[in-house]
Parts: C-alpha cells; structure tokens; sequence
C-alpha cells in the first residue's frame, strides 16, 4: 500500500501540464460575459481548484438584505409531477438558491451544488396520531396522480427575486419544535463554494416546512421530487416564486451542470436521484448515504437496532413532516396519518425480511445511472453502516460510472464538519479541497488530481494517514474454528451494544454468552472487503419471536495499541492541529484544522454483523425451522479496510447480539398494556428477549477474510 502523499501533491500527475494550459486559458477568460455554450467562464482556476473571488455575506442575521451582497438569497417553488396531498394541483417544493452575483447578472453561468435533505426544514415537531395497527390497507396508487401543470401568467428574473426576497423567507425559529431549531440551519455548509463561483441549492422537499405533498420517506414520489429541482436547473421544468404558482422563475443563470452531496439522509437522495438518471446530474458526493432502505433497517431477517420498532421508516417520516409543525393543515395532515399506517402495517408484515415494501427502496437495483460518484464512508459508522457504500460501489461500477471511495476511521460525520467548524487533512489536501477538485473537475470540465485518484482513499487504522489502494476482494483468507464439538451459547445477561460488548463481554475466552474462535497473525494482514463467516446451527427454543445470532471480528493484542474507538456517542475525539487553519473565503467563517484522536486499546472492533436464525436461506426468507436440527447460515460481517498488524491475533466471537444501540428489551419490562398506556404501539415493537439459546457446531464453522494480495 502506496501512501497517497505523491499523488495529493500533484506529483507524477500525468495531467499536470494539461491543467495549467487549462489554467492560463480560463485565467484569460475570467472577466469575459460567458459565452451561451461556455461553462463558469467567470470563475477563477488554479492547481486545479476554483478559487475565492466573492465575499460570503451573513444571510442568518434579521437585518439581512441582498443589496451590496455578492452572493444572491431567494427562495423558488419547483413544481413537480405529483399530487401526493390530493388537492388537485401539482406539488410545489420550496426551494433555497444562492447564486453568486455575477452569474445572476450574466457575466457567466454557474455549476449548481444541489443538497435534498428533509432535516434542513427541521425536525421533531410533529407526533401524528396513527389508526391501530391493522386498519383497513392505504391505497399507495393515489399518491401517483398527476394533474396538469400550471401555467406561469408572468416571469420574474433571478434579479428581480433577490430584490424582493425577505431573510423571514429562510431564516426564523420553527415553532413547535422541541430543539427549537432555525429553518435551513445548515445555510452556511456550503460557503466556501459560494465565494468561489458554485450556485448553490437546497430543498426538504415534499410535506416539509413551506412545501405542498406529504413526506413520502425513502419512497419513488420523494425521489422523483428531488429530480425535479435537477429539471428546473436545466430548464425542463416550472418552478414559481411563491405558493400561488403564478409567477414563473427559471435558472437561466445555470449552466446545467450539477452536483449533489450531502450527508446521511441527503446522501440517501443523491444516490436515488442519480438513479433516475436525469440529465444534468454530474456527479454525486453522498456522504454516509444509505443505498437500500432495508439495509438501514435491518440485517439479514433482523432489525437493525437504530430503535425498537419494526417500523423505523415511519417513525424517519415522521421526525421530517415538518409541513405539519403548526395549525391549519388538517386535510393533508389526515391524508398523512393514514399513509403513515399504511407503510407502518408493510414494515410489521415482513418483520425483518425483505419483500415489496424494501424492494421499492432498493435503489441498487435501478440502471441508467449517469453521474460520477465519490463516495465517502465512515467505517466506524453505525448509523449508515459501511454495507451501504459497498452497494453504492457495485452499483455505479455496474453501470459504467467514475467512481471513487474515501473512507475514514470516523462515525456517522462529515470530514468537514459544519456544527463543530473542523476540517480534517486526507493526503495532501483537506476534504473540503478534495470537494473542491472533484466538482471542478466534474462540473467545469478541469483536469485536475480527481483523474489520478485510486480507487480508494483509506484512512489507516494504524497510524490514521490516508493511502490510496485499488485492492478490494481480492483473495479469501480462511480463518477456522480452532475447535471441534458443539457449543451452547445463551442470552441470558448479553449485551446488545457493541461498546458494551467490547468492553464487559471480549475477554479472551469463551462464556456462556459468548463462543472465541481465535487466529494468530504472524504477518501483517490487509484486510478489504466482506468478512463472511459459516455458522451450522441449532436451537431448541423455536418458539421464541426473535433469534438472533451475532459474529464480531476483534483485533487483539497483549500490549495496548492505538485504536479509533468513536465509544458510545459514535463519534471520535479530535485533536487541534490549527486553530482557524481552514480559510474557506472572505466573509466565510474559518474551520478549525483537526486530526482525529486514536486511543489506546488491547481490543479493536474490526467489523460485525447479525443474522435471524429463521433466515437459512438469507433474507428473502423466513423459514419455520425445526428445533434441534442444524441449519447452515453464511453471516455477512459490514465491509472494512483494516490493517491487523504482525504478533497480534483476531478474535471472532460468536454472540446472540451485536451491533445495536439500545439495551432495553421492552416486552421483558412492560406489559403490553402499559407499552399501550405509554403510547407504543406492541405490534410494531420488535419482541427482543434474552430466554433462548443456540448450540454451534465448531467444526464446521469458519470465516472467510478478504486479504489483499502480497
């Protein structure tokens, strides 16, 4: 493994002199009105890179006006195809745009960075009260209607909506919300891209503060609004400055060429609307980005452990209603309830396993993709778990795509970090200059380091510096039991945590609710890709509602070692390399320049994963299987990078549980009259309890470990 430092700093770049011709060339043009073909003529180049010339104005104080601002605030309403409410007329979703300037004045047309995310429009204001569980079906087919688009009776310019535009439009304080969050409170993410000439967009989407629909949570209808805004960059579709949908607005200032990122649920949308394959998509940027909805929501035939419900994707589409913060929406509010019962019935029916209602949200399977991607995981992300980027990975390979990976040592975050102001170095640039090369590559035409970059940017585990690699499922290492015979292992008083599991159950041995199968690594060995393991198993206790069995792959060594170890907030400490090191541009606040802290360890997480004991087959289906009869099971641990230095020894530890972060298990504390008196529903709880057990039969079990070549 080559350290990516060389290529970072522009070295042995074979499109090194390509660039800087580019360069003096765009140089020469920076000042000239663009022509109708040209792209970002007004935007200024250089190593590779758009560079500051504007001055980032506070759009987030009360006093705020475009006047004297180089950056331009104003929101559109995009119509889209749909008529998820059921009112009669096409949805409009509100819609932020900042635009430099000179590009609103024609002096050059901008590159768009686009972020779909429901959370922006804020969250957790509204508790709908849903029927009973098993209520009469939601029609879904409704949701499909499309009636005719309006008609625009006037235009008005970018100019000429950025005169009129009021900051109470995008910046106020959301009643009803309990975190008493601002509207669009991730304005500034984007700064620094503004004061080098991108436009920038961002929208909630359907049935969220100052859109029409209702929130259609990972569904087509909400992946087909977010296109729509794409649509509307490109001129190939209405958009109208406010809710009468009289006054039509276009993005004449566009030049059609887009780029969407964002994190978790945003990256969730960029990779479902790159799945349409809509023109003028680009290139996507999904951070943490979920690829298949089920996957998000379970593991192999069983819930993921985000909560305790069956019905996570309610409970998401819920949080994000924010159309419903406040009084006055009765009618679609009603509509709402009764979707919200109709996708939380599908979820209870297939209870862990997979069927119509997840193949829907499975957007791996779509073909047609177009864009570029960079996709950026953490691998110590329990939230999105790294199975995700791996999807995304196949996927844009299968279709033909430039694709390339960064993967961190972090959890559920930004390398660049809009709350805490940090920024952290990934070779030889900052993940925001990274961000920078890659949309001027793909959306200026640039030829810069994005040409050279490997397959993958992974962050060691060892040492935390990137390397680059393109070795990914290269050979399979097999790693046996070391034991024969049979092994009962129990639930009674197992942890359902992994930092619990790492710290009070991992000793070295096995227990009663634990089984060690333990390999001793002479060489260094560089793991990438999935870790598979074969269990033959067997339980007595089939009456049980849930039966799961869990694997976790530890590294081990005698002495402490230095560890990433996010904890159990998920999230690493960090160490200040330079206080304000990060100039994001004039007017832009600074970040801090950070580097993530390791910590020393005699036991790393490697990865893990879980499977239902009613799922030999996978997670297709559930099968009634006989008690005390052996069942082959192939468990899938999350994909990682990890380096397992020489002398040290992995630990695979066979568990009932691993891999979620709540150690309640309800239906062992509270009748289901009293989860009823609490407002839970008991139909939608997933049964988790610790009064059953499974025998393993040792001999014929094994991983398989993705090794890279020597």
């Amino acid at each position: 493994m080559g350290y990516y430092n060389g290529i970072a700093n522009g070295k042995d770049d074979p499109m090194k002199h390509t660039s800087t011709l580019l360069c003096l060339a765009m140089a020469m043009l920076m000042f000239l009105p663009l022509s109708a073909g040209g792209d970002g003529g007004g935007m200024r180049i250089e190593n590779g890179m758009a560079q500051p010339f504007l001055k980032v104005t506070d759009a987030q104080r009360e006093d705020y006006t475009n006047e004297g601002s180089d950056i331009l605030r104003f929101v559109v309403y995009v119509e889209t195809d749909l008529d998820t409410d059921l009112d009669g007329k096409r949805d409009l979703v509100k819609t932020m745009v900042q635009l430099p300037r000179p590009a609103a004045e024609g002096v050059y047309r901008a590159p768009a960075i686009y972020e779909a995310r429901p959370y922006i429009a804020g969250m957790y204001g509204y508790r709908g009260t849903l029927p009973k569980t098993g209520t009469p079906a939601f029609d879904f087919s409704v949701l499909y209607k499309s009636p005719p688009a309006r008609v625009p009776r006037g235009e008005r310019t970018a100019l000429e909506a950025a005169e009129a535009a009021r900051v109470s439009d995008w910046f106020y304080h959301l009643e009803g919300d309990p975190f008493d969050q601002t509207y669009l409170g991730n304005l500034t993410a984007y700064d620094e891209f503004l004061a080098r000439g991108f436009a920038v967009v961002q929208t909630a989407g359907l049935g969220t503060w100052g859109s029409e629909g209702i929130l259609c949570c990972s569904g087509q209808q909400e992946t087909q609004a977010f296109r729509c805004v794409v649509e509307w960059l490109t001129g190939k579709r209405n958009a109208f400055t406010d809710r009468t949908g009289e006054i039509g607005i276009t993005a004449s200032w566009c030049s059609g060429r887009i780029g969407m990122t964002g994190r978790s649920y945003a990256g969730a949308m960029a990779f479902q609307v790159a799945s349409t394959g809509v023109e003028g998509l680009e290139t996507v940027v999904p951070v943490a980005g979920i690829a298949r909805w089920y996957d998000y929501a379970n593991a192999q035939g069983l819930p993921s452990g985000l909560g305790k419900s069956w019905d996570s994707i309610t409970d998401l589409a819920m949080m994000c209603a924010s159309r419903f913060f406040q009084e006055g929406e009765e009618k679609p509010k009603g509509l709402f309830e009764r979707y919200l019962a109709g996708i939380r019935d599908e979820q209870i029916a297939l209870r862990g396993n997979l069927g119509p209602f997840w193949q829907e949200r499975d957007y791996t399977g779509k073909t047609g993709f177009r864009a570029s991607a960079l996709i950026v995981q953490g691998l110590r992300d329990e939230v999105v778990r790294p199975r995700h980027f791996a999807l995304m990975l196949d996927t844009f390979r299968r279709e033909g795509c430039f694709v390339r990976c960064i993967l961190h040592q972090n959890g559920h975050v930004t390398p660049a970090n809009e709350q805490t102001r940090t920024d952290v170095m990934i070779g030889g640039h900052t993940y925001t200059e990274w961000l920078n090369l890659w949309f001027t590559h793909f959306l200026l035409g640039v030829e810069n380091e994005v040409s050279a970059m490997p397959a993958f940017t992974v962050q060691s585990n060892v040492d935390g510096r990137f390397y680059g690699t393109d070795r990914w499922m290269e050979e399979s290492l097999r790693m046996p039991s070391g034991t024969e015979g049979e092994a009962l292992v129990r639930a009674e008083g197992a942890y359902l945590s992994n930092t619990a599991l790492l710290n009070e159950t991992f000793d070295g041995a096995s227990g009663a609710d634990h089984l060690l199968w333990r390999m001793d690594v002479p060489e260094e060995i560089p793991l990438g890709g999935t870790v598979q393991v074969h269990l033959r198993v067997k339980t007595s206790d089939t009456d049980r509602p849930v039966l799961m069995v869990g694997a976790v792959l530890v590294d081990h060594a005698e002495t402490p070692f230095p560890c990433f170890d996010p904890g159990a907030i998920g999230v690493l400490g960090q160490t200040v390399l330079k206080e304000g090191g990060v100039d994001r541009g004039e007017g832009a606040a600074k970040y801090d320049l950070v580097a993530w802290q390791q910590t020393p360890r005699q036991r790393a997480l490697v990865t893990y994963g879980t499977l239902d004991l009613r799922n030999p087959e996978g997670e297709k289906v559930e099968t009634e299987i006989a008690a005390d009869t052996y069942y082959e099971y192939t468990l899938d641990l999350q994909p990682t990078f990890y380096t397992v230095p020489a002398g040290h020894q992995l630990e695979l530890y066979i568990v009932p549980f691993c891999g979620f972060s709540d150690d309640t298990v309800l239906f062992e504390t509270f009748s289901r009259e009293e989860l009823e008196a609490m407002g839970l529903d008991p139909e939608a709880l997933v049964p988790l309890t610790r009064d059953y057990g499974f025998t393993v039969d040792c001999g014929a079990g094994y991983a398989l470990l993705p090794r890279a070549k020597p």
